[in-house]
């Protein structure tokens, strides 16, 4: 039995590392205006709340057993009960169990919890027959399907464009998205202009992204930048073009100008801070940048500039495009002279 405590602290261990990669939320411009809404109005930041919730439900649902290698596993020492025991009791040290659960209890009640704790639980069940059914197979990763696209820096933006959709950010966009759609659709009479507010609302949501464009590269692959033979304008506008593929697709249902406008502010006020402050970041995490004053940069003008494109005049695209072309021509030289 002292094999398989030794085991389950360090699988505690691990968790709790995990757990502290959570920290990324505090430094994410979507959390700051869920922040401002509990402040100022507490009953609108409910459904907002839901979609943090339901987008974590997943990766605090991983079974901790699952950070240990196939291989190291069964080289361990245990008996067939003691390997029976770590199926079982592995799952409560799930972050789920040791942070979100008690929440749940104090604010929703134990029946709810429970519904929470038996929906991880079915999820963990769930991937474990998963990874069992796939032993010994060729894995899969959805990312694979990724297109590359065509010209000198199509594999670079293929790239960006994965490593774009391994955060959880776009995909509270996509909440955002598809919500708005279906009140323009579905609601008796839609206001026109909540079309436009939704667009920057899911510029605001992916907004992070545009400041941490390096998070995701190791040291070796910012080594690998520097060997390639270009220019760092170049590398600046292959992320960008894998920002924007992603905005404008979030965006096209909703207000599609507005929103790249928006995009093309973030992109501008973004690039200095991720070549200057890198700031790593965890797969499957909200990004984690920093709201001030950089994130207050990004959306203040964001939201001005998407407002009055919509309202005012397409000029005011043509201003945020000379503003980032700008910041890319300015920034493409920080990166150089880094060299």
């Amino acid at each position: 039995m002292a094999g398989l405590r030794a085991i389950l602290t360090a699988l505690a261990r691990a968790v709790w590392r995990d757990l502290r990669s959570l920290n990324s939320l505090g430094g994410n411009n979507f959390f700051l205006f869920i922040v401002l809404l509990l402040i100022y109005q507490p009953g609108s930041a409910v459904f907002f709340l839901m979609i943090l919730g339901i987008l974590l439900l997943g990766p605090l649902s991983a079974d901790p057993l699952r950070k240990v290698p196939p291989d190291r596993l069964a080289l361990w020492p245990l008996s067939a009960t003691e390997h029976v025991t770590l199926r079982f009791v592995s799952p409560f040290l799930s972050p789920l169990v040791l942070l979100a659960l008690p929440l749940s209890i104090k604010i929703a009640g134990v029946r709810i919890a429970g519904a929470v704790l038996g929906l991880a639980l079915a999820i963990q069940f769930a991937l474990a027959l998963w990874s069992h059914w796939r032993a010994g197979r060729p894995r899969r990763n959805a990312f694979w399907f990724v297109p590359r696209i065509p010209g000198r820096l199509g594999g670079l933006v293929q790239k960006d464009i994965r490593q774009m959709l391994s955060v959880l950010d776009p995909y509270v966009a996509l909440v955002l998205m598809i919500g708005g759609v279906c009140y323009r659709l579905f609601s008796p009479n839609p206001d026109p202009q909540a079309s436009v507010i939704l667009a920057l609302l899911v510029v605001f949501a992916v907004s992070t992204s545009a400041q941490c464009f390096f998070g995701q590269d190791l040291r070796s692959g910012i080594g690998r930048y520097r060997v390639l033979p270009l220019r760092g304008r170049e590398i600046l506008f292959a992320k960008d073009v894998a920002f924007l593929m992603t905005v404008g697709v979030l965006v096209l249902p909703l207000a599609f100008l507005p929103g790249l406008a928006g995009g093309l502010v973030v992109l501008g006020v973004g690039h200095h801070a991720s070549i200057v402050r890198p700031v790593p970041q965890t797969r499957w995490r909200f990004t984690g940048g920093a709201v001030i004053p950089t994130g207050l940069f990004q959306v203040v003008p964001m939201m001005a500039v998407g407002i009055a494109t919509a309202r005012e005049s397409v000029w005011y695209f043509g201003l945020a495009l000379v503003f980032y072309i700008g910041s890319l021509w300015y920034c493409g030289r920080l990166w150089d002279k880094s060299l």
